[in-house]
């Protein structure tokens, strides 16, 4: 076959020319799936050799500008991982099948490469290309890279669209974007009209959005053959996706692993935060130059170790410590060490521009430590790791559907997951990862990740699949389908909130609470705050709640941390708190990281806020929502009675009861045991607390019990007027609460008959 054929003018274009492949599919689609005769740019080794950059059109397709002198050095780059070898293959396989399965190894390139190489084929793929991911924080970070590697503005060729934060335009072929994000455009567009392809990433996660999304994909392909699909993964349960997809073509590319030592605890590790400190510290201290990566929980525990690593770091910077055990002394001298570190932090909550250093190289002599969540896990890839210590917990959301209670808990990670953190050290010489946990621990870890959808609260998932109209939820194509229990649950709580009627079909209230991307909770509060005439005030405590900790304590200044959060305490409890401290940072914007560093607060915490807080505002009022306020800023005061009753409407179903008697709260409908956190307003030993309070959300902190940190005063009589009928006093299992409602029942059937 002459390999000219079908190109115009009779020239090859060059493998990174838009259309490439999708000439292929004419004179080689039945051929077998190979990668022979796969069209790669010439990488020459001779000196004297042409360079990439005079061996290839120099003008970019996506933008007809020339390219910039880095894109060949990226280039380069690019051609050297696993994954480029198999870019034909790929393009053809996605081509000839509405869904294909990838399993690419961690370090393969899958997830930049991919919708690249699928970008490229214009002409079979015209539309917008979408790659999800789980986490907002790699969208954006793998949005950045890619627009980097195809030499274009991030915004215009390659964009990102994450909650509350979006960077895209008309010009946009690759979209990076949550999974969350696309579930929600398929409320108003159900077949995903603008989309060729979509690219399901880190499927092996198993997050309860990436599954719901797989079933919706499902159905989608009946309606859509020539949609395609891709479904991407480190550690994918093949058996299990196949078995979903049975047609489904499997393809798999090795990752570019170097052997990685694994130095086990001896014995349990009481406290795994001040042992990641120091067994951080030894390695800076001991270790041949290479960056750190550290797995905790989350928020609080990095930020104590960061702290902590700075300190101690700080107080041996003259001098060398002796490493401990497990280190290699032959090959350690002071030169190969780096002098100094840089220690930082990597979470979810974290600003644009501080997750950005992660990802930046350091100077000759500065060895980068980062602790991080499991984000850094398989979603995003931090350059320069040689050493990695593993916790082995994470933080899961868990939820007991019979007692209708959500919490935070820390958990084992699985063996997969432990495996991808190992991982990590590996990617770019032989590495060393340091397990805070003993061999036996491992062995009695979970083989795989237990899927979220099958431990957490379905409302969600449930309001978005009615307002689809996909049929019933119950008989929804999940890859692993919830209990009967847990979907019957989740219809009870619409049914308390109104979104479902007695047949359990939408109701429009519950079609209006799905517009709003935030939980049902959330979204009942900010419609109903309107008859309490908050609804801007409501939408700030919102913002407030999704942004997340705004608090700042580092160890060595705990005292003044405690001091500034006490003065930030209002009366009325830890929403009215929140309410206040936005307000004050919305006047000081001007001085911005200034003020937040002197009132101990995150300030890209509060910058989120107050994105968030302009983007629900601008909802409410496209859904005709009265945007009015009670707060006057002369005076710095709001109607607090209104406030409250309004973020009730939200909460209802979360209150709880302190008996005359009792040290502690009982849940109203369950008599579950629960206690302030030391954290929240209402815990100061200066104030009564209050009898009945409504939270957020729950945390369990190990044999401790259960624990609030948000929480707020609620009079007994808000609850009748806010839901009757979730208070009715046959379901309440805490006796001393059922009997106080059933008193005021009957003096509100009084009243009424006067």
């Amino acid at each position: 076959m002459d390999p000219t054929i079908g190109y115009t003018n009779g020239k090859r274009p060059h493998a990174d020319t838009p259309g490439s492949l999708s000439i292929l599919k004419i004179a080689r689609l039945s051929e077998p799936l190979g990668g022979e005769n796969i069209i790669t740019a010439p990488v020459q080794s001779s000196s004297s050799a042409p360079t990439l950059s005079e061996t290839m059109d120099v003008t970019n397709p996506f933008t007809g500008r020339p390219y910039s002198p880095s894109y060949f050095n990226i280039l380069e780059a690019r051609h050297k991982l696993p994954v480029y070898e198999k870019k034909e293959l790929i393009q053809k396989t996605v081509l000839a099948n509405p869904l294909t399965l990838l399993v690419g190894e961690t370090g393969s390139g899958k997830t930049t490469q991919v919708p690249h190489f699928l970008a490229e084929m214009q002409v079979s793929f015209p539309g917008l290309i979408a790659c999800t991911q789980p986490r907002r924080i790699a969208a954006i970070s793998v949005a950045t890279r890619v627009a980097e590697e195809m030499d274009v503005v991030l915004g215009e060729e390659v964009g990102f669209h994450v909650r509350f934060q979006s960077k895209k335009s008309e010009k946009t072929r690759v979209l990076y974007l949550t999974d969350g994000m696309l579930l929600r455009e398929t409320a108003s567009d159900r077949d995903l009209s603008k989309y060729n392809v979509v690219v399901v990433d880190e499927a092996h996660e198993r997050t309860i959005d990436t599954d719901v999304l797989l079933g919706l994909l499902k159905q989608l392909l009946t309606r859509r053959p020539a949609l395609r699909v891709v479904v991407m993964s480190a550690t994918l349960d093949v058996g299990k996706i196949q078995s979903f997809f049975p047609q489904a073509p499997l393809l798999q590319v090795s990752g570019r692993m170097f052997e990685v030592e694994v130095v086990y605890a001896p014995q349990l590790v009481k406290d795994y935060v001040e042992e990641a400190v120091r067994r951080v510290c030894e390695i800076h201290r001991g270790e041949p130059a290479g960056d750190v990566l550290c797995f905790l929980t989350g928020e609080a525990e990095i930020e104590r170790a960061v702290a902590a690593t700075q300190a101690a770091l700080t107080r041996t910077s003259a001098g060398f410590e002796p490493a401990s055990e497990g280190a290699s002394p032959s090959s350690r001298t002071a030169a190969s060490r780096p002098s100094e570190a840089m220690v930082l932090p990597l979470f979810g909550s974290l600003s644009l521009a501080e997750q950005q250093k992660v990802f930046r190289g350091t100077p000759p002599g500065v060895r980068k430590i980062v602790f991080a969540t499991n984000i850094a896990e398989t979603s995003v890839t931090i350059d320069g790791v040689v050493y990695v210590v593993d916790c082995g917990y994470q933080k899961q959301s868990l939820y007991n559907s019979q007692a209708r209670v959500d919490y935070l808990v820390p958990a084992v990670i699985s063996q997969a997951s432990a495996e991808q953190r190992k991982g990590r050290a590996g990617r770019t010489r032989p590495g060393k990862c340091y397990r805070l946990y003993t061999t036996s621990d491992f062995r009695q870890f979970p083989p795989q990740t237990y899927p979220e959808i099958l431990r957490t609260n379905l409302v969600n998932p449930v309001l978005l699949l009615l307002t689809l109209g996909v049929g019933n939820p119950c008989e929804f194509p999940f890859i692993d389908p919830p209990s009967q229990d847990a979907l019957e649950d989740a219809f009870y709580q619409l049914l308390f909130f109104g979104a479902v009627d007695d047949a359990l079909g939408l109701t429009e209230f519950g079609a209006r609470m799905a517009a709003f991307p935030v939980d049902a909770w959330l979204s009942r509060m900010l419609l109903k705050a309107e008859a309490h005439r908050c609804a801007a005030d409501v939408a700030v405590v919102a913002a407030m709640l999704e942004a997340g900790n705004v608090f700042v304590r580092p160890p060595s200044r705990a005292a003044e941390a405690d001091q500034a959060r006490a003065q930030f305490a209002h009366p009325d409890g830890d929403h009215l708190t929140l309410f206040f401290i936005f307000h004050g940072y919305f006047r000081h914007q001007s001085e911005g990281a200034k003020y937040c560093w002197s009132h101990f607060l995150r300030h890209q915490t509060l910058q989120q806020a107050v994105q968030i807080y302009h983007q629900l505002r601008q909802l409410m009022t496209q859904h005709h929502i009265s945007v009015c306020s009670t707060y006057e800023e002369k005076t710095n005061t709001v109607d607090t009675v209104a406030l409250r009753r309004a973020i009730l409407e939200g909460f209802f179903t979360q209150v709880a009861y302190l008996p005359p008697k009792g040290n502690h709260y009982l849940t109203v409908r369950d008599g579950l045991t629960i206690q302030l956190h030391r954290q929240s307003v209402l815990s100061s030993k200066s104030r009564m607390r209050p009898t009945w309070i409504m939270y957020d959300r729950l945390e369990v902190h190990g044999e401790d019990g259960m624990f609030v940190r948000v929480a707020s005063p609620v009079e007994p009589e808000w609850l009748l007027q806010t839901s009757e009928f979730f208070f009715c006093t046959a379901e309440i299992s805490n006796g001393e609460a059922a009997l106080v409602l059933k008193k005021l029942a009957a003096q509100e059937v009084r009243t009424k008959a006067v």
